[in-house]
């Protein structure tokens, strides 16, 4: 009956330490120990943020009445496993003195965590004169369990509790991720955990992984008994030498319940043994081996196919799959585009780190821009890949690729008008013959042929100032026009310019001033976010309308 009623006891009070533990809204308790004491006593101020992390460093209250702090502040960390979820809570305990005899007091606290603002209710305290400490006095260790003697015998049974480190294997090659995790094994309830001797990784690439905040254990079962296992701690290595490594030892302390209702709790100590590894060397790379080290697959693509001259095209070399994307380093050989302006690859990166290890993808997007019309051959290129499972390389062709350049259109040629001269001369009234001829003069046929001639010529040169002057004229800005805009609109400009130039007229000194104002402008159009070009485009304006003006 006492045996059925220990165990009714227990179970019940299983049952509130979960009930009181299984919130999961972030919690703040700020406690004041003890509320009354001497002037010459210290009492601790402790304040715990339970369910996430306080943000901004160690909470303080905002105001102490009648109170100093002398010391702190001590932190602790507490993990707690309650039917299967982990909860966790930080405490700070300040040292905190009284200034004279009389009312004291602690202001609220404000805490933030995870964007939540946390508010505890002030404090009061009272300050006597002296000392109201009780000695520190030695006693005996008594049994807290009252059934112990009746039941004739200790009730506690020894439990069992170890901490390990799981680790794949213990021989990789250079630069091969791995998953490691820490766990505890445990045949008790667990009521608290802290780091004595963290992880340390000396000699590798290391990224923690996050646990759930709910951890639910599972059940593993060594030298016939059977153990409830709990992650603690998991990353993903890389080792970054050969030879031997080493995981240096890791140690917690933890607290754990007592099988008897009434006996006190456990704190013990345990450490994982150090583990070491071998880390052997990759063989000798092939050409276009940029680290790359994994279940990994390179990709290319050319976009747009076919572009007008003075455009630009998008080459992309992309690495995906699972394996070292982070250490991986730009590709080593890119398709050759001959008679092309090219420009420093920018990347875009989705990685993911997570209890799979390392995987995602890396892109290098580099710009082309063709120097003249017609059909661009880009040459077939390979890069390489370390696979460790096979320990060898695999090598990938990417290529070979065709770029269409369109040429400019064809300005057609100016057409000559005639205008017609108005007010040539005067009007002569002449008088005429009986058969309509004037009397006595010939008719003026040679001023009149020479004024048409004169018109003639006026419209005709007219007509080519007008129609050269529009070809080349520079198109208005638009309202809100960036400045890549403008300067595609401005190489237009200068392209078709320069392709209806006479030959005879493209000196060596001017074809220098247009190919520096060329690659001014392609500097503005194909390195965006690296620069404001806001006055640059203005200048390079002034410079094309200065060419426009010479030639």
């Amino acid at each position: 009956m006492m045996r059925r009623l220990s165990r009714a006891g227990a179970a019940v009070a299983m049952l509130i330490a979960a009930s009181a533990w299984a919130g999961e809204e972030p919690t703040l308790q700020v406690r004041l120990q003890p509320q009354r004491f001497g002037i010459q006593d210290v009492a601790r101020l402790i304040i715990t943020v339970s369910g996430g992390r306080a943000e901004g460093g160690p909470p303080r209250p905002e105001r102490l009445d009648n109170l100093q702090i002398v010391g702190g502040p001590s932190t602790e960390q507490q993990f707690s496993w309650v039917n299967g979820v982990s909860l966790s809570s930080t405490s700070y305990t300040y040292m905190v003195q009284g200034l004279r005899i009389g009312p004291a007091s602690v202001g609220p606290v404000h805490v933030t965590v995870d964007g939540r603002e946390l508010v505890s209710n002030p404090i009061n305290a009272i300050v006597v004169g002296g000392s109201v400490a009780p000695p520190r006095r030695r006693v005996r260790a008594m049994p807290m369990d009252p059934f112990e003697e009746l039941l004739g015998g200790p009730r506690h049974r020894a439990a069992r509790v170890g901490l390990k480190l799981l680790v794949p294997k213990k021989r990789f090659w250079l630069s091969e991720p791995m998953v490691v995790s820490v766990v505890l094994d445990t045949t008790a309830a667990v009521e608290g955990f802290e780091w004595v001797k963290p992880p340390a990784f000396p000699g590798w690439w290391a990224q923690r992984i996050d646990l759930p905040k709910q951890v639910s254990g599972s059940q593993v079962e060594r030298d016939g008994v059977v153990y409830r296992r709990y992650p603690v701690a998991k990353y993903v290595l890389i080792p970054l030498k050969t030879g031997k490594l080493a995981i240096p030892p890791i140690r917690a302390r933890i607290g754990l319940r007592s099988f008897s209702v009434f006996g006190p709790g456990n704190v013990v100590e345990r450490q994982t043994p150090q583990a070491e590894f071998e880390i052997v060397p990759r063989p000798e790379p092939p050409e276009g081996f940029s680290g790359a080290v994994g279940k990994l697959r390179y990709s290319a693509s050319l976009k747009p196919s076919t572009i007008a001259l003075g455009g630009s095209a998008t080459l992309t070399i992309t690495l995906k799959g699972n394996g070292d994307l982070p250490l991986v380093d730009p590709p080593a050989r890119w398709p050759a585009c001959p008679g092309c302006d090219t420009y420093p690859p920018e990347e875009d990166s989705k990685v993911s780190v997570d209890g799979h290890g390392i995987h995602g993808s890396r892109s290098w997007r580099m710009t082309l821009v063709p120097r003249r019309a017609g059909t661009v051959h880009l040459d077939r290129v390979r890069l390489a890949v370390f696979d460790p499972v096979a320990g060898s390389y695999s090598t990938q062709a990417l290529g070979p690729f065709i770029l269409n350049v369109r040429g400019p259109t064809p300005t057609p040629s100016p057409v000559p008008t005639v205008v017609p001269r108005k007010g040539a001369g005067p009007v002569s009234v002449r008088h005429e013959g009986p058969k309509g001829r004037p009397a006595g003069k010939r008719f003026p046929w040679t001023v009149v042929l020479a004024a048409l001639g004169a018109g003639l010529l006026g419209g005709v040169l007219v007509s080519i100032l007008l129609v050269r002057s529009r070809r080349h004229a520079l198109p208005p800005p638009l309202p809100g026009q960036s400045p890549a805009d403008r300067a595609r609109d401005l190489q237009g400009v200068l392209e078709r310019w320069w392709l209806a130039l006479p030959e005879r007229k493209r000196k060596p000194a001017l074809e220098a001033r247009v190919e520096a104002l060329r690659r001014n402008l392609e500097m503005v159009r194909f390195a965006p976010g690296r620069a404001d070009h806001t006055e640059t485009i203005v200048e390079l304006e002034k410079e094309l309308k200065s060419l426009l003006r010479r030639a």
